[in-house]
């Protein structure tokens, strides 16, 4: 039996090293958060992690067809977070950005506290307009 040469070797590990990088960057699947009804939608909350952060994080926003669960385009989304507290509230910064995904959009979100915060989702296009609130934590 003959040894493999250092050459081989090394090519072996690089390819050992490069697809454990694409597997590391692979989407990780989903985690719904919330999921609220507004007449015939749903407007579902999904993070990767299963729990929005404080600070800088991200998740998706998916506006569903109550019936049959299909995505369905709603237009311009525009998210407000607040934290109720003694005083003032606190107020969080969130960014929606349409997917290539009709129906999905991506936000990142600025919170600077874990805590429950008070998220209202609005949108106004193709679906007509609407809006739905809900309080979650954030950890």
């Amino acid at each position: 039996m003959t040894r493999p040469s250092g050459v081989a070797m090394a090519g072996l590990i690089l390819v050992l090293a490069v697809s454990a990088a694409r597997c590391s960057r692979a989407e990780a699947p989903e985690i719904e958060l919330q999921r609220v009804k507004s007449g015939a939608l749903d407007v579902v909350l999904l993070s990767p992690r299963g729990a929005l952060r404080h600070g800088k994080d991200t998740c998706v926003i998916e506006f569903r067809s109550a019936p049959d669960g299909k995505l369905v385009d709603v237009g311009n989304v525009r998210v407000t977070a607040n934290m109720p507290m003694p005083g003032m509230p606190m107020f969080g910064n969130v960014d929606v950005q349409r997917t290539d995904v009709p129906g999905r959009y991506a936000a990142t979100v600025q919170l600077e506290m874990a805590g429950t915060w008070r998220m209202t989702i609005q949108w106004e296009g193709p679906a007509g307009q609407g809006s739905v609130s809900f309080a979650g934590t954030v950890q």
